[in-house]
């Protein structure tokens, strides 16, 4: 049993428990909160313990035919003493004329790190661990629509870096194996016509954003990086939905390894995490979703993706596919936000993950 799969067994052993301290569930209400404590084991941390939640509300003067607010919190310590503080948020005011969208965070955490590329091989595996706050901030303005489009900032100030002695990140020469702050300044222009923000049934997400980093933002490298997101939802039959994710990023040189594209994540789940990466990526997500009895639906879902060192070479380089299945279960039937728990596969092996919030 892979470390992943050990921890979705002891979370799910407190997700009863936790949901029982869901607050404020009647639909009339403003402000709708759950929380529970989560448990979990990986081979990178070691046995961890803490607690997720969630809340969505509308800002002050907004009718209930907008769009719910929403904030997040989760906090987790691992016996290798680690830890992960994380307050993710979509805010919307002005009749969601106004849209502030984050993150604000800190984490001391371990990675994986396989060397660069598609071709990296899984042999290669070592863990590194650093230490980092993390600041993301979008602040948008509708200018048509279902279409806005603002300025956004990112900052990761990574310290503390420590790789293998002799390992494949300390002796190689990729950019940022000391650490260093990356901080980012860009544009961010989107189209948005989802049904609903935790669990759409139709609609597009279209969202396009250029960055750019320098020594002026107080950034440690200097480089530029184009992303365009592309989500679809639609409704099949009667419950139902199909949602599909197109990803494309990619970045100029001196992008450090830090910041690379990787697949083994949201949208390639079943690929093990950061086992590909590169200052390039390409990726497709094809997921559907449906009701199983009460709270509880299920998912299946299939991906292929790639990275490479430019923007051309995604278009030739080979693809790596997985695959896989998953569980729903509604913690919150006023905004219809779900847990997930999905196990996913590819030519390398299987991988549970679990967490608040659908992938895309």
């Amino acid at each position: 049993m892979r470390g992943n799969e050990i921890a979705i067994v002891l979370v799910l052993l407190f997700f009863f428990k936790g949901y029982s301290q869901e607050v404020a569930q009647d639909s009339t209400k403003n402000l709708n909160v759950t929380i529970f404590p989560v448990a979990f084991y990986t081979a990178e941390t070691d046995f961890g313990f803490g607690a997720l939640g969630v809340a969505s509300f509308w800002m002050k003067n907004q009718p209930r035919t907008t769009r719910a607010s929403s904030l997040q919190l989760g906090a987790s310590y691992t016996t290798k003493n680690q830890i992960l503080i994380y307050v993710p948020f979509e805010l919307y005011t002005h009749e969601e004329k106004w849209r502030y969208v984050g993150e604000v965070g800190y984490y001391r955490y371990v990675y994986n790190y396989f060397g660069q590329g598609i071709d990296s091989k899984e042999s290669n595996l070592e863990t590194y661990e650093v230490s980092f706050p993390r600041v993301r901030l979008s602040v948008l303005r509708q200018v048509l629509p279902n279409i806005s489009a603002g300025l956004s900032y990112e900052l990761d100030d990574f310290k503390n870096l420590k790789a293998a002695e002799g390992g494949v990140l300390e002796t190689s020469e990729v950019i940022g194996k000391e650490g260093g702050a990356v901080s980012n300044i860009g544009a961010v222009i989107h189209y948005d016509s989802r049904d609903h923000i935790f669990y759409p049934t139709k609609g597009f997400f279209i969202q396009a954003s250029y960055f750019v980093s320098s020594s002026l933002l107080g950034s440690s490298f200097n480089y530029n990086k184009f992303i365009l997101d592309n989500r679809f939802y639609q409704k099949v039959g009667k419950n139902q939905v199909l949602a599909a994710n197109l990803f494309l990023g990619t970045a100029s040189d001196g992008m450090p390894f830090l910041d690379q594209f990787t697949l083994g994540g949201k949208r390639t789940r079943g690929i093990n995490s950061r086992r590909y990466q590169d200052n390039s990526e390409a990726s497709f997500a094809l997921e559907y979703r449906f009701p199983i009895i009460s709270r509880f639906g299920g998912v299946v879902f299939g991906s292929t993706g790639t990275v490479a060192p430019n923007l051309d070479d995604v278009f030739s380089s080979p693809y790596k596919n997985s695959g896989g299945v998953g569980l729903r279960y509604i913690i919150n039937k006023r905004d219809g936000v779900r847990i997930r728990a999905d196990y996913g596969i590819s030519s390398e092996g299987g991988i549970f993950t679990f967490t608040i919030k659908e992938a895309f």
